[in-house]
């Protein structure tokens, strides 16, 4: 699977569509969301020529694109997580990055919401939103368990070469 160049990476969750089972590499994960990340700015100047959002602050393209790859996403996370020998249920930390996406189809402002709930909440609650992304941010970073775990067999193929070499 290493013979995998940086496109056939960031399409394999693509494949994965809804696969919530197994394991998912560094590679994967990573070359995905950059892909994801160019692609969204691709289409968020597209939407420009457009000028008016379809729904909060998404116009008609990234508005596809958004809902599209929301599934992907966090399969891709849940497997990610399983490389790293971690339940799934990690991913619920994720769970602020799509009340954003939530909130972007309600053309909430953060101003408002501030001002909503009061500046002393709206800033604990961003500083819940960082911890939670810096540990998710570890998780992402950490090497996989080079043996089978209870998830799957290693992505990169290690324990095969093990019994090559034994």
């Amino acid at each position: 699977m290493k013979q995998l160049n940086p496109i056939r990476w960031a399409i394999l969750p693509l494949k994965k569509y809804a696969t919530f089972s197994g394991r998912a590499p560094r590679a994967e994960y990573w070359w995905f969301n950059l892909a994801a990340m160019i692609a969204g700015l691709g289409t968020d100047y597209l939407d420009s020529f457009f000028s008016v959002p379809v729904v909060g602050v998404y116009g008609p393209v990234s508005l596809v694109f958004t809902l599209a790859l929301i599934v992907p996403s966090v399969a891709v996370t849940v497997r990610r997580l399983h490389d790293s020998d971690r339940t799934g249920w990690w991913a619920v930390m994720d769970v602020w990055n799509y009340s954003l996406v939530i909130a972007g189809f309600s053309g909430l402002s953060i101003e408002t919401a501030m001002k909503s709930i009061g500046l002393v909440p709206a800033l604990m609650l961003i500083l819940l939103m960082l911890s939670c992304g810096v540990i998710l941010f570890i998780f992402m970073v950490t090497p996989g368990t080079k043996r089978s775990n209870e998830y799957g067999p290693d992505p990169y193929g290690a324990s095969e070469l093990q019994e090559v070499f034994a």
